[in-house]
């Protein structure tokens, strides 16, 4: 993932549904209708150019399943994601967790990628973000 960039939906003006944090961050004021987000759960919105594979862990999914499970989020939104386009724009949310969405969103303007490593004969798979 790279040119990560945090996007400022139109939606978030709505001060009776949404209450500004700082850059970037915003505070539900109220439950969606399918519950992904909850009152009182910080959003995001972050677009990003995917990349062309940088080793076969490249994918669609990753490193984004791995950013997810590092602070503690989940996409509530896919504002633009067309398998053609290489630029996706998603929603993210943290469970009523300031301190981890203030964390995710310091990932704009940083290169992220899945790098593989091998220790006692064994591969695993590390988050960079750089």
């Amino acid at each position: 993932m790279k040119d990560i960039r945090l996007i400022e939906l139109e939606k978030y003006s709505d001060k009776s549904k949404y209450e500004k944090i700082t850059e970037g961050i915003y505070k539900s004021l109220y439950d969606y209708e399918d519950k992904i987000v909850e009152k009182g759960n910080y959003v995001t919105t972050l677009s990003f150019t995917l990349e062309e594979d940088l080793n076969e862990l490249t994918d669609r999914q990753y490193p984004l399943e791995d950013i997810l499970d590092k602070f503690l989020a989940h996409v509530s939104d896919f504002i633009q994601d067309d398998t053609n386009n290489p630029i996706m724009i998603l929603e993210l949310c943290t469970q009523n967790d300031l301190t981890d969405m203030e964390e995710l969103i310091k990932i704009a303007n940083k290169h992220v990628y899945n790098k593989e490593y091998t220790r006692d004969g064994e591969t695993f798979v590390e988050l960079i973000i750089e």
